[in-house]
C-alpha cells in the first residue's frame, strides 16, 4: 500500500471516532490550524502529512503512531479504555458506558445488538441492591480495588456519582432499540458470583444474600414482561406507543461472546468484550459487515420470544427463575 493510500485509510479511522454531526474537514483544518481546502488535500492524501501534524492528530484522537505505520486491508484497528485503578477507574468505565450510549443514539435510526454470554450490563442498573453487588464484585473481584479487600458487602452503594451514573444508562438504553441473543447459560455467571461469596462469607448477613436473590428473579421478571410487549420500558411504568423497541431470540446450542454491534442509518460499530469488563471498538466496514452477517445467521437459527412464542418465553424464562429458585 503507498503513502496515499494510508493516509486515506488512517484519516478514515479517525473521522469514524467523530460524532456524525461534526464536520471532519472542520475539525481537522481547526486542529492543525490550515484552511478547509488545505485540510481536504490531506484527508485525500493528496498533501502528505507532516510529522508535527501527525503527533497532533494522534494526541488529540489517541491514535498511536503504529496504527498509521502499520494499516493495511486485512488490519483491524480498535480503540478502548481499560479499567485500572490508577487510570481508568470505575466512574470512568461507567462514564464511558454513557457516552458511547449518547454516542449510538445521536447515529440515527439506531439498533443495538446484544449476542450475550452473561446477562448484559444494562440490566442490572434498575435494581439497587442487585447493581450494588455487581459492582463490589467488579471493584472488588475483578479489578481490585485495595480498599475493598477486607470488606463485606452490605448491600448498599454509597457513591453518589456511581448511582447517578449507573441511572443515566438506565434511561440511555431504554430509549435504544434492542435486539438481545439469549441462552440458558446467560445467569449462571452472576449465580456463581453470588455463591463465590456466600461461601467466602463476604455477605453481611443472609438478608442481603436474599434480597440480591429475590432482585435477579425480578430483573427476569421484567425482561420477560418487556419481550411479551415487545418494548422497553423502565420499571414501574407501562411502555409508551413510541416506546423503543426489544427483542429476544433464544439460541439453544451457541453462547454469545458478549458482543455487543450497533447498526444505524450513517455507520455500524463494532464492541467486543475483553478481560472481563473492558470493551473494544471499531468501525470498521468490513469487519462490521462480517460481524452484522454472522449476527443474522445466528437469528436465523434461534427462536424469536418477543411480543409471539408465549409458550416458549415462558418455558425460557421458567428454566432460568428454576436455576435461582435452586439456589435461593
Amino acid at each position: 500500500m503507498d503513502a496515499n493510500q494510508t493516509q486515506q485509510l488512517f484519516f478514515k479511522h479517525i473521522r469514524s471516532k467523530l460524532p456524525v454531526h461534526l464536520s471532519f474537514v472542520d475539525e481537522v483544518a481547526d486542529l492543525l490550524s490550515i484552511s478547509n481546502d488545505s485540510a481536504y488535500r490531506r484527508i485525500r492524501g493528496e498533501k502528505p502529512l507532516g510529522l508535527e501534524e501527525i503527533r497532533m492528530i494522534c494526541n488529540k484522537y489517541h491514535v498511536s503512531l503504529d496504527q498509521l505505520l502499520q494499516i493495511q486491508t486485512n488490519t483491524v484497528i480498535f480503540s478502548g479504555n481499560k479499567l485500572d485503578i490508577l487510570s481508568f477507574g470505575f466512574n470512568q468505565y461507567l462514564a464511558d458506558v454513557v457516552k458511547n450510549l449518547e454516542y449510538f443514539k445521536a447515529m440515527g435510526n439506531t439498533h443495538l445488538y446484544s449476542y450475550n454470554k452473561d446477562i448484559p450490563i444494562f440490566h442490572f442498573m434498575s435494581f439497587p441492591e442487585l447493581r450494588a453487588f455487581k459492582f463490589f464484585f467488579w471493584k472488588r473481584t475483578l479489578i481490585g480495588y485495595p480498599e475493598l479487600a477486607k470488606q463485606q458487602f452490605t448491600g448498599i452503594e454509597k457513591d453518589e456519582e456511581t448511582i447517578e451514573l449507573a441511572n443515566n444508562i438506565t434511561i440511555l438504553y431504554n430509549q435504544i432499540p434492542s435486539t438481545e441473543i439469549w441462552n440458558e447459560e446467560n445467569v449462571h455467571s452472576t449465580i456463581r458470583q453470588i455463591e463465590f461469596y456466600r461461601q467466602s462469607n463476604i455477605f453481611a448477613d443472609k438478608h442481603i444474600l436474599a434480597k440480591i436473590y429475590e432482585q435477579l428473579n425480578e430483573l427476569l421478571n421484567r425482561l420477560e414482561l418487556q419481550a411479551e410487549y415487545g418494548k422497553k420500558f423502565l420499571p414501574g411504568h407501562q411502555p409508551l406507543p413510541n416506546a423503543a423497541a426489544y427483542n429476544i431470540y433464544v439460541n439453544e446450542c451457541l453462547i454469545g461472546d458478549n458482543t455487543i454491534f450497533v447498526n444505524s442509518d450513517s455507520r455500524k460499530v463494532t464492541c467486543l468484550n475483553h478481560n472481563g469488563l473492558n470493551f473494544t471498538v471499531t468501525q470498521d466496514h468490513n469487519f462490521c459487515e462480517y460481524t452484522f452477517k454472522n449476527l443474522h445467521n445466528i437469528i436465523r437459527k434461534s427462536t424469536y420470544i418477543s411480543t409471539v412464542g408465549e409458550k416458549e418465553r415462558s418455558m425460557f424464562f421458567n428454566t432460568l427463575r428454576q436455576k435461582i429458585h435452586e439456589r435461593k
